[in-house]
């Protein structure tokens, strides 16, 4: 059993880590994992503290093990451990069948052990059915793969579900996702932590999102701790969310009322923050087209299209939003140079370079969404834009010159404003 990384570890004290595995002197803490969307408590996950004997004086999961690790007690730590969360998680069974019980494992011992069938037996033993049970492991502390992947699919025939926990941190192999096909995606506070204001973040979070949706895993954002937290993972596409912000582990949990108010609150809050977005879009799409429209007003009266460059430096002089410019011939060569206003040759990592005249973008959206589907306008989502390194979007129109057929592509500077829930 591991402690999640976002809790934190006072003061260590000193204690018989074989008299705690003797006399199982454990208790187990519950955190709740919310669907925030289905508004209400989807599981447990659970938590263990030690306890010294004769004493209230807890110990921290992590002294805990470190201190069995040492003394080459792990196994029968971790199955005590066990034994205290499956006693600690029956009264909240008995009261809501349907809940989950997220029950860590620490992988490392399946090397040793195998597929012994401890755990199988144990919840066996609690009364407690399988399909209830979620088996969160990290595959990254597990050496033997063969050993891991036999277990995977031993507990998931017998009704258990699988987890893959703190996905994203760390040295995290994404191959395993493909290999131990979980139920269960639990991605870690290193991601979530800020991710209503670091577009990265958020990019690499929209990404796990799409992989488990197309996999058929659920994935659970754990760690989060602020309201904007909680709402851009609902924004991105997440539903079920763990963290301080709805409830920090208890070992006397009760499941409050409050915590669905909570996840109702989250909702509405992402319900506003969606109408003031649209809003917002709305006015930029306006002052897009109002820059882009001058930009082919001037484009349009040229004689040749050698004289893109000249008007496409003139138009950019006091276009402080834009990023660069460029044309596109109709068959989606590049016939224009890529002119910037503010920032183009501002980032000097040689990744970052802005496209030349005979590059053909016939693969790319802003080109096949216009000429092929026949469009007369496309805007993007936002991107780290090739040209410069700058976040941006771009806005794409057809217009034409002589009879011919040309693209205007203008990426637009996109800022990453602070979350107004995260203030």
């Amino acid at each position: 059993m591991e402690i999640s990384t976002y809790e934190t570890n006072p003061t260590e004290i000193t204690f018989n880590i074989r008299e705690i595995v003797q006399l199982k002197s454990l208790v187990a803490y519950f955190q709740p994992i919310m669907s925030v969307t289905g508004k209400k408590v989807l599981g447990l996950e659970g938590l263990i503290r030690g306890i010294i004997p004769g004493s209230e004086a807890l110990i921290q999961p992590k002294q805990l093990f470190d201190a069995a690790a040492a003394a080459g007690l792990t196994i029968p730590l971790d199955r005590g451990c066990r034994d205290a969360v499956l006693d600690g998680f029956r009264d909240y069974h008995h009261a809501n069948p349907d809940l989950l019980l997220f029950l860590n494992l620490d992988t490392a011992i399946i090397d040793e052990v195998g597929g012994s069938n401890y755990l199988c037996e144990q919840v066996s033993h609690s009364g407690i059915s399988p399909k209830n049970i979620v088996i969160e492991i990290n595959e990254s502390k597990a050496l033997n793969t063969r050993e891991l992947t036999q277990f995977v699919d031993n507990y998931k025939s017998m009704g258990f579900l699988i987890a893959l926990d703190d996905v994203g941190a760390g040295f995290s192999n994404m191959d395993r996702i493909a290999e131990l096909k979980p139920d269960i995606v639990k991605i870690d506070r290193s991601i979530i932590q800020d991710m209503d204001r670091i577009y990265h973040k958020q990019e690499v979070f929209k990404s796990l999102v799409n992989l488990t949706n197309k996999i058929g895993a659920l994935i659970v954002a754990e760690g989060v701790e602020t309201r904007g937290e909680a709402i851009q993972v609902l924004k991105l596409g997440g539903q079920v969310i763990q963290g301080f912000y709805f409830a920090k582990p208890g070992h006397d949990f009760v499941l409050k009322a409050e915590l669905i108010v909570k996840t109702a609150e989250v909702v509405d809050d992402y319900k506003a923050l969606l109408l003031r977005e649209l809003e917002d879009y709305n006015q930029k799409c306006l002052a897009y087209t109002h820059t882009v429209n001058g930009m082919i007003k001037a484009l349009a009266v040229v004689d040749h299209p050698d004289e893109f460059d000249g008007q496409l430096e003139k138009a950019l002089i006091n276009a402080d939003t834009v990023d660069c410019a460029y044309v596109l011939d109709e068959s989606g060569i590049q016939c224009s140079d890529t002119v910037g206003a503010k920032n183009i040759g501002a980032c000097e990592k040689l990744v970052f370079h802005s496209a030349k005249i005979g590059v053909d973008h016939s693969i790319k959206n802003f080109y096949y969404n216009l000429i092929k589907r026949k469009q007369d306008t496309y805007i993007s989502e936002p991107y780290v834009s090739m040209a410069t390194g700058s976040l941006c979007i771009t806005y794409s129109r057809v217009f034409r010159l002589a009879a011919q057929k040309y693209i205007l592509c203008v990426d637009f500077l996109e800022t990453q404003q602070p979350h107004p829930f995260s203030l």
